[in-house]
């Protein structure tokens, strides 16, 4: 299944619903949006880390990968994935400077680019760029999307007390 077709209760039932708040958080339920989120990891959960639980940690860890959300933005990358190749990069550039009237393309006004890569990994250099930080535009997927190794996910944006 794509990370991006996660859903909090396929994710809850592989939970233990105890409900026991060891995770910091007041249900199973609300962790599950935290693993997809990225914002929580399921070692967080000290009872998926029992032999009861193996099976489950071990499906989760391998759906939600080993990426890092990207602080303050909504990118989680694999780094281990990541080989530097730049499609994310190119693919995000190109779809800030042309924009779509009546069909045709056309150039628009240069913006600063919201990637890079830099030793060899993405990072995310000016995210005030990307069109996912500005509302309403927060469906564009394409740097994921073109990604060859799948080392790149996009999430729930963050709050943006979190995102400080």
């Amino acid at each position: 299944m794509p990370k991006k077709d996660l859903q909090p209760l396929q994710i809850q039932r592989m939970l233990p619903r105890t409900n026991c708040k060891q995770c910091g958080l007041a249900t199973c339920y609300a962790f599950a949006f935290d693993l997809i989120s990225r914002s929580k990891k399921p070692e967080d959960c000290p009872l998926l880390l029992t032999p009861e639980f193996s099976e489950s940690f071990r499906v989760l860890k391998e759906l939600l990968g080993e990426g890092e959300r990207i602080r303050g933005t909504d990118h989680v990358l694999d780094k281990t994935k990541c080989t530097g190749c730049g499609d994310c990069v190119t693919v995000c550039n190109r779809a800030l400077t042309t924009i779509t009237k009546g069909g045709r393309l056309s150039q628009r006004a240069p913006v600063p680019p919201p990637l890079k890569i830099i030793d060899g990994n993405l990072s995310v250099v000016e995210w005030k760029s990307c069109k996912r930080a500005t509302p309403g535009l927060d469906l564009c997927n394409l740097c994921a999307e073109k990604c060859p190794f799948s080392a790149l996910d996009l999430v729930k944006a963050e709050e943006e007390d979190d995102a400080a």
